[in-house]
């Protein structure tokens, strides 16, 4: 007995030794942090951001810190992907816990386990921070998972749909409150799959009140399934489809407006109106004027456009939702009253950082910095979620479809 205590010992104070003396997060993050120039010089002193605290749970590790005098969070929150990188740029060293060394059979072969357990486990770590009076990092020793299920998510209610899970929530959507919504993502990263997640999810929880137009610029695919449902109103495939379709929901915002005018309210949900109507756009780029060389599709475009952005601008307080879905997210395409007015954005896989900061905003690339994950997006409101969006199954679809109708 007294030798199997020593032997465990003497693994566990091998193994500390080795973190201790190669240096754990804490001090790799010192490190980062000055490589980076995160600290301010000053009368000849320099001010590095100073440690408060830390805090170990079991998924991860928080590190608080005093922000110098001189440095926003701003400064930090752009190094993210440089200190993510960083810390996993190291070798990796032998994380050997209590319950491995429970594990360990002191009757077999101690050079194999030995060897086993010093054997580094490649753990991915992931970068999470924030700020609120003090800058937190987050070091999360395991990924996001990849693939989650539509149907494993918890139940969403009234207008809200499910966006995903983050590192730390399930993150939803609430069309009562943000009521557009852009959208963007290289193809076959997650943007229809998410568009075909609302329909559904609106479908299940608000099948007697809401409405759809939907404009499937893909030559009809993504959308087809719907066809059949009577919450489907008007299918667009085209440009002169679409400006079609939106003349009609153009008069038909005139009407609501007046209504509500000769009542007295100042939207539908004061006027106790319950039906929403969601105009779904996917690839907007196909409707964009300023990249149209033909003379008789330009006027056109022009007019859907003109359509598209006073949704964006008044259709909010007349029950109008405007999602707006596009794989070419470049300022010549995106139109600016649209993206002023669509106040959440989720954006998935881009190729640039250019084309990450027409999207989410100036300085904002996070979502040319995704992995190559199907699903994983970038969603920003009053605040900035990296989450792995649900994958739904077609025939989950078909079935709420037959259900709803």
């Amino acid at each position: 007995m007294l030798i199997e205590v020593v032997i465990a010992g003497g693994v566990w104070v091998g193994a500390e030794y080795m973190r201790s003396s190669y240096g754990g997060d804490k001090q790799r993050l010192d490190r980062i942090f000055r490589k980076c120039g995160l600290f301010v010089k000053y009368s000849g002193k320099e001010d590095t951001p100073k440690l408060l605290r830390s805090k170990k749970e079991k998924s991860f590790t928080d590190y608080v810190y005093r922000i110098p005098e001189g440095l926003s969070f701003k400064d930090f929150d752009k190094k993210r992907d440089v200190i993510e990188d960083s810390l996993n740029s190291n070798i990796e060293l032998p994380d050997i816990s209590i319950s491995d060394l429970k594990l360990f059979d002191f009757t077999g072969d101690y050079k194999k386990q030995l060897k086993q357990l010093f054997k580094p486990k490649m753990k991915k770590k992931e970068v999470n921070m924030a700020f609120d009076k003090v800058l937190t990092v987050r070091i999360f020793c395991e990924p996001l998972p990849e693939l989650i299920s539509f149907e494993e998510m918890p139940k969403c209610k009234g207008w809200m749909i499910p966006i995903g899970v983050s590192r730390t929530e399930f993150i939803k959507h609430d069309f009562d409150k943000i009521m557009h919504m852009i959208v963007a993502g290289t193809t076959q990263y997650g943007k229809s799959i998410f568009l075909k997640n609302v329909i559904t999810t609106l479908l299940i929880n608000q099948a007697n009140n809401v409405s759809f137009s939907l404009i499937d610029l893909k030559g009809g695919l993504t959308f087809n399934r719907f066809s059949k449902c009577s919450q489907v109103t008007n299918i667009a495939s085209n440009a002169e489809e679409a400006e079609k379709v939106l003349a009609i929901i153009d008069k038909q915002m005139n009407e609501v407006m007046t209504y509500l005018k000769r009542n007295g309210f100042e939207n539908v949900k004061e006027a106790g109106i319950k039906n929403r109507h969601f105009i779904i756009v996917d690839e907007g780029a196909e409707l964009s004027p300023s990249i149209e060389k033909d003379k008789v599709l330009k006027p056109i475009k022009n007019q859907c456009e003109t359509f598209l952005s006073r949704v964006a601008r008044i259709g909010g307080a007349l029950g109008y939702r405007l999602i707006y879905a596009t794989q070419t997210p470049y300022s010549e395409v995106l139109n600016h009253n649209i993206k002023q007015n669509c106040d959440a954005k989720l954006c998935f896989k881009l190729q640039t950082d250019k084309a990450s900061e027409v999207v989410l905003g100036e300085g904002i690339t996070d979502a040319h910095h995704l992995p190559f994950i199907k699903g994983r997006g970038v969603y920003l409101t009053d605040r900035k979620h990296i989450v792995q969006t649900p994958m739904i199954e077609n025939d989950y679809i078909e079935g709420v479809i037959s259900h709803v109708q």
